[in-house]
């Protein structure tokens, strides 16, 4: 019995030891793709090599990679752009509680990007993503409480959302946001939040301050 023990666990010990070898290597590519798309003016070839290892490690379930793949399908750097791909890589980082994929797949849902638009599974997405400590889903749920878009209208929420999100994002859209659903209660502060969002390039704030 003890052997049987003994060698139970000497093959547990190689089982762990290769998944962490092959974490490791994940994270080679990773740091490989990283380092050929952070290079100053990275040529189209640069491109191809992070989108090569980004996959490499990807297919071997790096999540961060997944969602990097994600990004490069978006944008077209290195591979040809498309939309279904990337929601798809999005989708299986999401999956696997990636917060940044969690927020992107509510922004598909939400613009219809590669599936059906649906504000309300949108919504659903944002909160797991906020929940999951991705201050942008709080940033999306207060514009579609504010908006009433996929849940009931609740400016109250939209306004606490906001609060909390808008001192990391610094968002001008949310200072012009913001400013309208303080007006009523604060109008100084709302006024100085215009201010902020038109400095920052918010041509509608501009606007909205003419008429003040």
């Amino acid at each position: 019995m003890r052997r049987r023990i003994l060698i139970f666990a000497a093959w547990l010990a190689a089982v762990n030891a290769a998944f962490a070898d092959s974490a490791r290597i994940t994270w080679e590519w990773y740091n490989a793709a990283e380092v050929h798309q952070g290079r100053k003016a990275a040529s189209p070839a640069d491109q191809r090599l992070a989108a090569h290892y980004f996959r490499l490690a990807a297919d071997k379930g790096n999540v961060s990679a997944a969602y990097k793949l994600g990004e490069i399908y978006e944008n077209g750097q290195g591979l040809a752009p498309d939309a279904v791909q990337a929601f798809s890589w999005y989708m299986k980082a999401a999956a696997r509680n990636d917060k940044h994929g969690q927020l992107k797949v509510g922004w598909c849902y939400q613009k219809g990007i590669a599936v059906a638009a649906d504000p309300a599974i949108a919504a659903i997405w944002y909160r797991v993503a906020a929940e999951n400590g991705n201050i942008w889903g709080y940033h999306m749920l207060a514009f579609m409480l504010a908006d009433g878009e996929g849940m009931k209208k609740d400016e109250a929420l939209a306004r606490r959302y906001l609060e909390l999100s808008l001192p990391k994002t610094n968002d001008h859209w949310a200072k012009w946001k913001l400013a309208h659903l303080v007006e009523a209660e604060d109008p100084v502060r709302a006024k100085a939040l215009l201010k902020d969002a038109a400095a920052a390039g918010n041509a509608q704030a501009s606007e909205d301050l003419k008429r003040k």
